[in-house]
């Protein structure tokens, strides 16, 4: 009998190779699928975030359209030059301010006679005395008379000394006047020998302190804000705290340099000014302290950066 086929027949080692072969393109197959989706997921993640910016940026550009057409609306016509007039008018102003209070300040510092002191000086004049002379000022007092005793001419000056009239301890001229004495003996009338005495010095007043603050600027120094006066005792302590920055109108400025009484202060006193941020003295006289400010470093850069 004739057999069809091949004689030679499949084994079993042949059936286990197929098995594994197909187990295997199955896994190959399954694994493919994985990668396939998880690239669909990925491009489509792309896709919706690249939507997503350009829905943004429309909706942006929208914006900024909407923006640029109002800013070119005529309610926003020179804004820019009416922000610079503002600014002009804030100066004036600020400079109007400055000499209403610089006028306030050399008021204070117009010092007036006392009348308290006529009065002391008539107490301190013994009966057998007499002024012939005398000025007095806000700041002065001179005085010149008569007496019969030299202990009387010697007697008013420590009166005046202790009632505090003078800023110091004054000491009185006295000499003989030739012109009121007579030569005498000692036998004759002592009451004819007259002394001419003089007392001279300065009142003790109050002290005047003034502080302004100044900003260099491009067109020049500029105030910004009225002069600061405050009155205290002579000799006393005057301090002035937070001078190394200054805020107005929204702009933050840096203490650059300091000047009192029209002198610039030197690099060393400066530092110390920085580093303690104050002012301080003792009070000998009238102080007029400047302070000169620019605008912060850092507020720059930032306008530097959002133009």
């Amino acid at each position: 009998m004739t057999l069809f086929g091949s004689k030679k027949g499949y084994s079993k080692n042949d059936i286990n190779f197929f098995e594994e072969f197909t187990a295997s393109a199955r896994k190959q197959t399954q694994v493919l699928a994985v990668v396939v989706f998880i690239g669909i997921i990925a491009i489509g993640l792309c896709l919706a975030v690249l939507v997503y910016d350009i829905f943004r940026n429309v909706s942006v550009q929208k914006d900024i359209d909407n923006l640029n057409e109002t800013l070119a609306s005529e309610e926003y016509a020179g804004l820019e030059l009416r922000s610079q007039a503002l600014q002009q008018e804030i100066n004036d102003r600020n400079k109007y301010y400055y000499t209403l209070t610089e006028m306030r300040r050399i008021i204070d510092q117009t010092y007036a006679a006392s009348t308290d002191v006529v009065n002391i000086i008539g107490e301190s004049i013994p009966s057998d005395a007499y002024v012939t002379d005398y000025m007095l000022t806000g700041t002065s007092l001179t005085m010149q008379g008569l007496t019969f005793s030299y202990y009387d001419a010697a007697n008013i000056a420590h009166l005046l000394n202790e009632a505090e009239v003078f800023s110091n301890y004054v000491t009185p001229t006295i000499q003989r006047n030739e012109e009121y004495s007579y030569e005498v003996s000692p036998e004759e009338n002592p009451i004819d020998v007259y002394y001419a005495f003089s007392v001279s010095g300065n009142l003790i007043n109050d002290a005047v302190i003034s502080i302004s603050h100044m900003a260099s600027t491009e067109t020049g120094v500029i105030a910004l804000s009225g002069v600061q006066s405050q009155i205290v005792e002579a000799g006393t302590t005057y301090e002035f705290t937070g001078v190394t920055s200054y805020s107005v109108n929204g702009v933050n400025y840096t203490l650059s340099s300091v000047s009192i009484n029209g002198q610039t202060i030197s690099d060393a006193d400066f530092a110390m000014v920085t580093n303690n941020d104050k002012i301080s003295g003792v009070a000998s006289g009238n102080v007029e302290i400047n302070l000169y400010y620019t605008v912060a470093v850092a507020e720059t850069a930032e306008e530097g950066s959002a133009e």
